[in-house]
């Protein structure tokens, strides 16, 4: 599968299933139907040939590209196999990415150390096109939230001082849609505070509803400035 990311070493998808988001323009959804790959077919179910996989110093590994692992109709019991087996490789990094940054809410107990938790907001308006997957603004207060406990927890309970690390967060902006400048910038910068954006428009002709390229440029600009760290992507005038 493709890294997707430019930080990203490895892909590792440890779960079989159809991804029930069905988002427009889904690229992995599209390509396992192209080639009629059974393993994304069905319910969501672990992979056994793939679970056990194990990953050393170094590794960066994103997790699950090819379906949402938290999506509603994944099992609890499934989801808390992968955060045992991303626990025996302490020494590696785990990439989670979502679009129902709710049920990290669910998994704050479980979630290993070594984890970046990741959501993906393309945009801070509501529009149609999100499949079966939370809208944008859901996903925004939902992961705002995990934030807060985890600050929250992580000051309680001394875990700093203990040697645990707090994890960090990360956003995929990807493919970017039309956006409200100074809202949009001022979510991510003071109330979110990702270590990390990456930020891309469509790359599959979908005739999504994009921003203007400089508008997109002075979002990066704004991020930048605050030392938030963004990875470009495909960035290009808007085609629509």
């Amino acid at each position: 599968m493709s890294k997707m990311f430019p930080f990203i070493s490895k892909t590792w998808n440890p779960i079989g299933g159809e991804c029930s988001h069905r988002c427009v323009g889904c690229w992995a959804s599209a390509l396992a139907e192209r080639h009629k790959w059974s393993k994304y077919q069905g319910k969501p179910r672990v992979d056994e040939k793939q679970i056990n996989r194990r990953f050393k110093k170094g590794d960066f590994v994103f997790v699950q590209d090819m379906t949402d692992l938290f999506a509603e109709d994944v099992p609890r019991e499934v989801i808390l196999r992968v955060m045992e087996q991303i626990a025996k490789s302490p020494e590696a990094l785990f990439l989670l990415l979502t679009k129902n940054s709710k049920r990290y809410f669910d998994f704050l107990c479980e979630l290993p150390d070594n984890c970046v938790l990741g959501v993906t907001i393309e945009s801070d308006l509501i529009n149609p096109l999100n499949g079966n997957a939370p809208h944008r603004q859901e996903r925004m207060f939902w992961m705002l939230l995990t934030r807060f406990i985890i600050d929250l927890k992580w000051e309680q309970d001394g875990l700093a001082a203990k040697g645990y690390k707090k994890p960090h967060i990360f956003v995929s902006i990807e493919p970017i849609l039309d956006f409200n400048l100074d809202e949009f910038a001022y979510f991510l910068i003071h109330w979110l505070k990702p270590g990390a954006v990456a930020v891309g428009y469509d790359n599959y002709g979908n005739g999504f509803p994009e921003p203007p390229l400089a508008k997109t440029m002075q979002l990066i600009d704004r991020l930048e400035s605050m030392g938030v760290k963004v990875y470009r992507k495909t960035l290009r005038e808007a085609q629509n």
